[in-house]
């Protein structure tokens, strides 16, 4: 009696799923392009991880049909509806396969392109299920075939949700912290058990998915729906730079501007300011910059602050390309003061750049030189052995007291009696030019003892 129960239990099984398959329709898969015009729609996942759920519970009855039978259909009919766009995609399932002593979860497709035709055929190579629901597990093992996927991840589990371990929800956590942003958990939901769908809700939640039921997606227009949810999104591009406002870090970028791959405008030097507002494209790295992209310039010279080495240079000041004021003749008046541009090496100079080179003062009627001025013959002849193809104008000069035949003879030897000590002191006589001019050409009055004493003189003149 008990043997007959069973045959007629499995007879009526077998009798509803095929009236079930006798009465369904055909599914015949909706074009993207016929619901939505793909052309507004970009792909946003790089790599799909279906998780099938092979375990026991999927071996029971619902709605006259096992749900094992119902998830494969469900992913047919995804796969039917999919484009083969450029992602990879792998396959596993947990659960106990036929002959097999424990429940395992294993990995029977991987792709690095994705395929209609292997996935399907990968698809129909499940055999019954049976075993435990070794979700968690299934997830540790999905993380390590994901390790060396780039871009962004779908996973999608498809089960009833029951008789799942308790560190199901904990074990998504974890692999999330290790994804990111990059991964989103999608669902679908086989069954009446709410538990089951709260456990997937909840699971999706944790990341950027959702689960839908397969009652609610089985038909082609909400399975087309479905597919084009999870595999590709709205491009919004509100700065128009053709990256989609989701991926990019730059959504406010002006009209024509060329971008890089995250959005923004290129910024060729690395300087923080973007080539189109960089006047200064070519700064070196780590180089302060202001607003224009160019290095700052504190004095204003023309030479940035990283190259300048005199960087309080004053105002329309001639420089050089170290950024110092120029002072051609190195006396240490820089030229755009300096009065005597010329002044020989050696030469101490005033503040006006000029050689401190004294006038020798004479007695009335005097031609010798006074002993105070040996000192000073002394650096004139250092500054001539310095300078060698400088040449020296020596010349006298007297009051306006006597005749001007006398004075100017008397200004000549003048002139003769530095010439001659300078001779003694080693310098060869072509390097003077030796004159005199009697009392014609003052320095001061010759009205007064103060002023007749100024005239009386000998000066020098420098000759390049």
């Amino acid at each position: 009696m008990k043997n007959q129960m069973i045959i007629l239990m499995v007879l009526s099984g077998l009798l509803l799923q095929l009236f079930g398959c006798a009465t369904s329709r055909p599914f015949i898969p909706k074009e993207l392009n016929d619901q939505y015009n793909m052309k507004d729609y970009v792909q946003k996942i790089n790599h799909l991880c279906v998780i099938l759920d092979a375990s026991g519970s999927m071996a029971y009855f619902w709605n006259y049909r096992d749900k094992f039978s119902q998830a494969k259909e469900i992913l047919s009919h995804m796969n039917q509806t999919l484009p083969e766009i450029p992602m990879s995609t792998n396959m596993r399932t947990f659960g106990k396969k036929l002959w097999a002593l424990e429940s395992e979860t294993t990995q029977i497709f991987r792709a690095d392109q994705y395929r209609t035709s292997e996935f399907d055929h990968a698809l129909n190579s499940i055999a019954w299920p049976s075993g435990q629901s070794l979700l968690p597990q299934a997830l540790n093992a999905a993380q390590e075939d994901l390790k060396s996927v780039s871009g962004n991840i779908a996973i999608l589990i498809i089960s009833d949700g029951k008789d799942m371990e308790s560190n199901t929800l904990s074990t998504l956590e974890s692999i999330k912290k290790r994804f990111g942003e990059r991964l989103c958990v999608y669902g679908i939901h086989i069954g009446d058990s709410r538990e089951g769908f709260e456990l997937m809700d909840n699971m999706a939640k944790t990341t950027c998915g959702f689960v839908e039921k397969i009652a609610d997606i089985s038909d082609p227009d909400p399975m087309a729906d479905f597919v084009n949810r999870v595999f590709f999104e709205k491009f919004i591009d509100t700065d128009l730079d053709g990256i989609a406002d989701k991926h990019d870090s730059c959504p406010e970028t002006p009209e024509k501007i060329v971008v890089d791959k995250r959005g923004c405008p290129f910024d060729t030097d690395k300087d923080g300011v973007y080539d189109y507002l960089d006047d200064c494209q070519k700064t070196p790295a780590d180089v302060a910059v202001d607003k224009r992209g160019c290095p700052f310039d504190t004095d204003e010279d023309g030479v940035p602050d990283y190259l300048d080495l005199c960087q309080s240079t004053p105002k329309g000041a001639p420089i050089d390309n170290k950024g110092c004021v120029i002072d051609a003749d190195s006396d240490g008046v820089f030229d755009n003061l300096d009065q005597c541009p010329q002044t020989p090496k050696g030469a101490r100079v005033d503040e006006s750049g000029c050689w401190i080179i004294q006038i020798i003062q004479f007695d009335s009627n005097r031609k010798d030189i006074k002993s105070t001025i040996y000192p000073y013959l002394e650096e004139i002849t250092k500054v001539l052995n310095l300078n060698q193809s400088m040449r020296l104008g020596i010349y006298g000069h007297t009051d306006s007291r006597g005749r001007t035949s006398y004075n100017l003879k008397l200004s000549k030897k003048r002139a003769q009696s530095v010439t001659n000590e300078l001779l003694k002191m080693g310098i060869s006589k072509d390097r003077f030019i030796t004159d005199g001019f009697g009392h014609t050409r003052p320095i001061a009055t010759n009205e007064t003892k103060e002023g007749r004493s100024k005239n009386r003189r000998v000066e020098f003149k420098v000759i390049w």
